[in-house]
This record gives C-alpha cells, sequence and structure tokens, in this order.
C-alpha cells in the first residue's frame, strides 16, 4: 500500500477499503427498472460538485462489537477542505496549504499540498468509478438514505477478495488506519473474504452517500448524513489563522512532502541517487509478475533518498526498496538473519514487510533494503526471505 503523506491517524478496530456506512435509515422501495448499463454509464461519466458539506458517520463491527466515529467535512471540488473531528481536531485546506490544528493543545502542522493532487471530491468519484470497471453489477433498487432519494448498488466481489488485516479509510486528506485484530492479537488469526460489497449513489449527482463492504464477523460503513450539495461556502472557511507563542511568532511544525520521480529503467534509477540500487533476481520473483514502475523518494526532512522497484502481477506486488536511511516499516517483528546482517520481519496492513541495514555500504554510512510482498501470493513471508537472502548486502 503506498503511503500517506497527507498524514495518518490510527483509530481502534475496523473500516474498509475507501468508505462505509450505517444500516438505520435505509428503506427499500420498488426498483423503477433503471439499466445496469444506464447506471454504469452515469456512474463512469459523472463528475463532483462544487462543494458538498456533511456529517461523517463511520461504523465498524467486528464479532458484534460496534465503533463509531464522526467528523463534520466541508469539500470543494477546487481542493479546499474542512474538517472538524470528534476528538478536537480541526483540519484546514485552501487547496495549496494543509493544516492541522489540535484545540487541546493549541499547536498546529502546517503542509504544503501537491498543486498536481486531485482533489478529495475527485478522489471518490474516481474510486466509485473503478468498483464499476472491476466488480459485476448484482443488483440495483432504489432506496431512501437520511432523506435523500439513492440507487443501491449491490457489487459482486471476487471469490478471492479479502478484507486483510487491516484497512484504511479516507475522510477529507486524513487516511485512517485500522488494524482488523483485537487487543489480544488476530481476530481469527486468517484474512477475512469479502461477502458483500454495496453503495448507495444520490440519485441526482451520484455522490456515494453510503458504503458497506462485509464479510464473516466483520462490517464496515461510513455514511454521509446531513449531506448537503452547493451550500455556498464563504472563503475563510477554508483558511487558518496559526496559533502564536509568547512572543508573537507563529508555533507552527512544518511538515515537508517528499519529491517523487519515475524512471524507465534501473540504471536511470541508480544514476539519481548516490548509492547502488538493489535488483531482486530473476529467479526469486514469481513468474506471474513483471516489473511495473522504478520510483525515486528523497524526504527533505529526513535526510533521505530511496529508489523503490515495483512488481505487479495478477493484483499482487513485490517491492524493493533501497534506501540510505531507515524506513521504520518492518518494526516489531520477528529478528531474522539476511547473510551477516540481522533484520526484521514483520505482518504490515496488506502483506510481509522485510527490512535489513548493511553496515558501510555506502561512502556516507549505512544502506537500508527493505521488501514487501504482498499476501496474496503464497507464502509471502518465505518469498520475501528468499528474494532478501538472494540480495544480501
Amino acid at each position: 500500500m503506498a503511503p500517506n503523506f497527507a498524514g495518518t491517524r490510527a483509530i481502534p478496530a475496523a473500516i474498509a477499503v475507501l468508505f462505509a456506512v450505517l444500516l438505520a435509515g435505509c428503506v427499500a422501495v420498488p426498483s423503477t427498472g433503471v439499466s445496469d448499463a444506464s447506471l454504469e454509464t452515469r456512474i463512469t461519466e459523472a463528475t463532483p460538485p462544487a462543494e458538498l458539506a456533511a456529517t461523517v458517520e463511520i461504523n465498524h463491527t467486528i464479532d458484534g462489537e460496534t465503533t463509531t466515529v464522526r467528523e463534520d467535512v466541508q469539500f470543494r471540488a477546487d481542493g479546499a477542505s474542512r474538517i472538524e473531528t470528534g476528538d478536537g481536531v480541526v483540519i484546514v485546506s485552501n487547496g495549496s496549504t494543509r493544516w492541522q490544528y489540535d484545540r487541546d493543545a493549541d499547536t498546529a502542522q502546517r503542509l504544503e499540498v501537491d498543486p498536481n493532487a486531485s482533489s478529495f471530491l475527485e478522489g471518490v468519484y474516481a474510486h466509485q468509478q473503478r468498483y464499476v470497471e472491476r466488480y459485476e453489477i448484482e443488483s440495483i433498487e432504489e432506496t431512501t438514505i437520511d432523506g435523500r432519494e439513492t440507487y443501491r448498488v449491490a457489487f459482486d466481489p471476487p471469490a478471492n477478495e479479502s478484507i486483510g488485516r487491516s484497512v484504511t479509510v479516507l475522510v477529507g486528506d486524513t487516511e485512517y488506519a485500522i488494524p482488523l485484530q483485537r487487543d489480544g492479537g488476530d481476530v481469527d488469526g486468517a484474512d477475512r473474504s469479502t461477502e458483500t460489497v454495496a453503495v448507495w449513489f444520490d440519485q441526482d449527482h451520484l455522490f456515494p452517500v453510503k458504503h458497506r463492504v462485509a464479510g464473516e464477523s466483520v462490517s464496515l460503513e461510513t455514511t454521509y448524513r446531513n449531506l448537503t450539495v452547493d451550500p455556498g461556502f464563504d472563503d475563510d472557511r477554508f483558511e487558518f489563522e496559526p496559533p502564536t507563542d509568547e512572543n508573537g511568532s507563529e508555533s507552527v511544525d512544518e511538515i515537508a512532502l517528499p519529491s517523487i520521480e519515475s524512471y524507465e529503467t534501473v540504471d536511470a534509477a541508480a544514476d539519481a541517487v548516490p548509492f547502488s540500487v538493489a535488483e531482486p533476481s530473476a529467479a526469486t520473483v514469481p513468474d506471474a509478475l513483471a516489473l511495473d514502475e522504478i520510483t525515486s523518494y528523497e524526504f527533505p526532512d529526513e535526510e533521505r533518498k530511496q529508489v523503490s522497484l515495483s512488481y505487479r502481477g495478477d493484483g499482487e506486488t513485490i517491492t524493493v526498496t533501497t534506501s540510505d536511511g531507515p524506513r521504520l516499516f518492518a518494526r516489531g517483528g520477528d529478528n531474522v538473519s539476511i547473510g551477516d546482517a540481522t533484520g526484521t520481519i514483520a505482518d504490515t496492513d496488506e502483506g510481509t514487510e522485510l527490512e535489513w541495514s548493511c553496515g558501510g555500504a555506502t561512502t556516507n554510512g549505512d544502506l537500508y533494503y527493505s521488501i514487501f510482498v504482498s499476501d496474496g501470493l503464497a507464502d509471502d513471508r518465505h518469498l520475501a526471505l528468499e528474494i532478501g537472502r538472494a540480495l544480501e548486502c
């Protein structure tokens, strides 16, 4: 799973792919006969409204235990947004600068936003379009959600699709990472298969008012309540005055985004960084996967660079990363030997992550290697170790 540099906030227990929702308030009425093809076309061609305001209600249930989170959100299609959480955090963006303010601590963080990034509303519509492309529609019926006329679309997910060890939910520009486990460990030691995927689309704007993903003993839902389209926001809703210290200076932590470059060849990526780039041997990469992406990242706040080689196929991924600083991914896992080095291997949200370092690998110090293997590949832990031990240092 690609890292979210806009900021990640953890909350207890489970939630799914992008959005989810409450069952209360849904009343089925006879279908008017809208066809799969016509609705697919409308969803594919739909564009977001200029503005949207709502209270997002996120519900997740594991083995009969439900947790609910609510946030007031305001979005504009130009990228401006305002999110007010239940724990006193305000997240404000005017489309170019994003602020996260903690009312209780009176502290703020500032992040410059990528001017080429899609807005939240654009991302929501693109996600629903991917559903249409990826899944078959099982049924369509007309319902009402919180008094709004909607189409309830039930999708037929692939039989082998799993909810996974954990899932993420994006609300505004904050990503919530939610492990599917209790304090005592995994819920049942295995991934839970997805049995139900349903989206309730507003009939006028095709906005996903509600979204539900469910599997064995797990339901993951989100509802946009009190939804208002094009409410007419004042620009000052998306501006922020940072707190000041006793000297009148801004009390702000700056967050720097990495610079990202893509390359056509491994040699080109290696020429752009001051270290050798690790490349797995063809014998250790499954035949179904091929080199799909070569990317370098420079993290100015960490004074660190890395190059990642991503191999993809059949919906699965292997990523091999070389970095001149630790990536802090495979923490809390098991110690393993990688040649003469000692590494760490751990389960992550989507698979296995292996990391180890090699002392004196560059004139400036150590090099750090990590390997990610998605959990859809057979024996992902063994495969990560096989690739790593073939690379060593």
